[in-house]
């Protein structure tokens, strides 16, 4: 059978389409670091990082289960998942202990570094070539993290090197990802990222808190502190399964500068609930990192475009 290939207007809905629900997942991920900074307040970071784990992982089971999908939660290549969870597992870790210490916009900002990383590195990991054009948005980048980076480490200290950190292992995660892209379905990926990440944070956690060095003695979650914990795990497994969905809809090169509208929720909740407001520098590092971050999207969409091929005489 033949098929049917879709006419230019029912391509251009179907990209409007991944366009909106990108929009709207980026609206609501911030949401899940003011949670978890509203945690920070009460207990340890990295305790915090393992419950955000542990709540995903709970949250998938449930949904695999309900889904018929029970048996099936174990994705293939599953050594390739577990160096991927370990990724975004750090990434939390070191993104919630800087969200502990500094405004979410700021913390926020200085991640925002991750795709320049990954344009770092593609050549080495991913085999890609890498031009002069987007080595210099990487440099126009860098300086923009510089900026916000330096008058956070006169404030915070060294923990304003924190997101940074999570920018580095959060690109670690994506190279993993585009490897391991159609292993396994959402809901068995989600479930290989929530157990790992609550293997790992677990062990981690209770050997930091036996050594003394995780910032503070266990806490006991309350009441509320459960609720929070389980608005995490909702949210983190609704906003991958909205952005997976997107993707599906939209090519990854016209949704990747809707990435940087997190900047837009977390300014407004960061202020709303923390009363926290970027300053000027801040603005400016901002506004070279969407900038160079834009770009290197461009540039990917152009090098992905197909050559026009030669008539034929």
């Amino acid at each position: 059978m033949t098929p049917i290939a879709l006419r230019p207007a029912d391509v251009g809905a179907t990209v409007v389409r991944g366009i909106a629900i990108m929009t709207l997942a980026m609206l609501i991920v911030p949401a899940m670091d003011v949670l978890a900074k509203l945690l920070t307040r009460a207990m340890p970071a990295p305790e915090v990082a393992f419950g955000r784990f542990a709540a995903q992982l709970v949250v998938s089971v449930v949904i695999g289960v309900a889904m018929g999908e029970g048996r099936r939660l174990i994705p293939p290549n599953f050594g390739g998942h577990v160096l991927r969870s370990l990724c975004l597992a750090a990434t939390s870790l070191l993104f919630f202990s800087g969200l502990a210490v500094m405004p979410l916009t700021d913390a926020l900002a200085i991640a925002f570094a991750e795709p320049m990383i990954l344009t770092a590195v593609s050549p080495w990991l991913l085999g890609e070539t890498v031009g002069w054009r987007r080595w210099s948005a990487c440099g126009v980048g860098f300086v923009g993290t510089l900026m916000i980076i330096r008058p956070s480490l006169q404030i915070f200290g060294l923990a304003a090197l924190l997101p940074l950190g999570a920018a580095f292992t959060f690109a670690g995660y994506h190279v993993m990802t585009r490897r391991l892209s159609g292993q396994g379905s959402l809901v068995a990926v989600q479930f290989a990222t929530g157990l790992v990440g609550t293997a790992a944070l677990g062990v981690g956690v209770l050997g930091g808190s036996l050594a003394g060095v995780i910032g503070g003695p266990l806490v006991w979650p309350s009441a509320d502190g459960w609720i929070v914990f389980a608005a995490i795990g909702a949210l983190s497994f609704v906003t991958h399964g909205m952005i997976v969905k997107a993707f599906e809809f939209a090519p990854a090169a016209v949704l990747a500068p809707f990435g940087y509208l997190e900047i837009v929720s977390a300014t407004a909740l960061g202020f709303l609930v923390f009363g926290d407001f970027p300053q000027t520098p801040t603005w400016a590092g901002i506004g070279l990192i969407v900038a160079s971050g834009v770009y290197i999207a461009h540039r990917e969409a152009m090098r992905r475009r197909p050559a026009p091929s030669s008539p034929r005489l």
